[in-house]
């Protein structure tokens, strides 16, 4: 399946958090003037969903709508057979059938004396559903993301932590130990271990030192040879990347290596940070670099939390 075990650590996301994150969605609603705030999501973009629900879908599309005054509801086309499981890792209380969203939503918006609705971030929108939902008769509030989400929690950033912690670990323990010949047999024991440590996504690339990471191929490991990780952890994700000649860099000053910076917090799993305003944003990043040495092509990066202070390393 696409993801392993989906639970809920109270202890490592509090309800308490959860209920911060509502009480700001009401006010989301209140400052907009809306009767209630919709995101959206899919495999995916799950990322902003995790968010105020807690929900995490293994597949499908869905709507989770926050009524103001009132806890989120879920909508989505998932078999009921499941809605006991996801009430036992999200916040949803109300989880309704939807084979389509947007009709869905219409359909509780009458039912309820909707007028106003807002949709986060409405023109990111999948176009069919963008068709639909301002097609209807209720109207439509675009909300921008960052005011649903300005900057990362504490909470959010301790996850982020404990994401690249467990990728840090088990990647440089694996390419310690030199276990692997080739890259296909060192992509399985990574994903093996890393599963086993709860990671419930899991995504390896690897380099000769001839070109960028990518996919394994059957290539020798050798002294050459990076390795990236990207893993998520609870829906939060992280990215590392090491190489087995120790090859590194200062990552908070990187310096004239050659970067790749992708924001990890954003609506997508990752996703190239390329804007100024993406510079300068508060975010979890990955932060990956390219470094020329002796004729060859290393890479080393990590998962970092950007601010105005700069990068720091989780």
């Amino acid at each position: 399946m696409k993801r392993g075990l989906v639970s809920w650590d109270r202890n490592e996301l509090p309800v308490e958090e959860m209920s911060a994150r509502l009480d700001a969605v009401h006010a989301l609603a209140r400052n907009k003037s809306v009767d209630a705030v919709v995101v959206y999501s899919d495999v995916w973009r799950s990322n902003d969903a995790r968010y105020v629900s807690n929900y995490m879908p293994y597949w499908n599309r869905a709507f989770i709508v926050t009524p103001l005054g009132e806890k989120p509801i879920l909508l989505c086309a998932l078999s009921p057979r499941v809605y006991p499981w996801i009430k036992t890792v999200t916040v949803h209380e109300t989880i309704v059938a939807s084979p389509s969203p947007p009709a869905t939503l219409f359909k509780l918006s009458a039912e309820r004396g909707w007028k106003r609705v807002g949709v986060v971030d409405l023109d990111g929108l999948p176009a069919d559903l963008h068709e639909e939902l301002t097609a209807g008769k209720i109207e439509i509030v675009d909300i921008p993301r960052t005011e649903l989400r300005p900057a990362p929690t504490a909470v959010e950033v301790r996850m982020h932590a404990n994401a690249a912690r467990m990728a840090r670990e088990v990647l440089e323990r694996a390419l310690a130990t030199a276990g692997a010949r080739t890259d296909h047999e060192l992509t399985g024991l990574l994903e093996r271990d890393l599963r086993h440590a709860g990671a419930e996504d899991v995504v390896v690339l690897v380099s000769d030192g001839e070109g960028p990471p990518i996919p394994a191929e059957g290539r020798p490991v050798g002294p050459n040879t990076s390795v990236v990780v990207a893993l998520e952890y609870n829906g939060h994700w992280a990215k590392v990347t090491r190489n087995l000649a120790g090859v590194t860099s200062s990552l908070t000053s990187p310096g004239e290596a050659t970067q790749l910076r992708e924001i990890l917090s954003g609506p997508y799993s990752w996703e190239n940070a390329e804007t100024a305003a993406d510079a300068e944003a508060t975010a979890i990043i990955s932060l990956q670099l390219q470094i020329a040495a002796n004729g060859r092509q290393f890479y080393y990066g990590d998962t970092c939390l950007q601010n105005k202070e700069g990068l720091r390393v989780l």
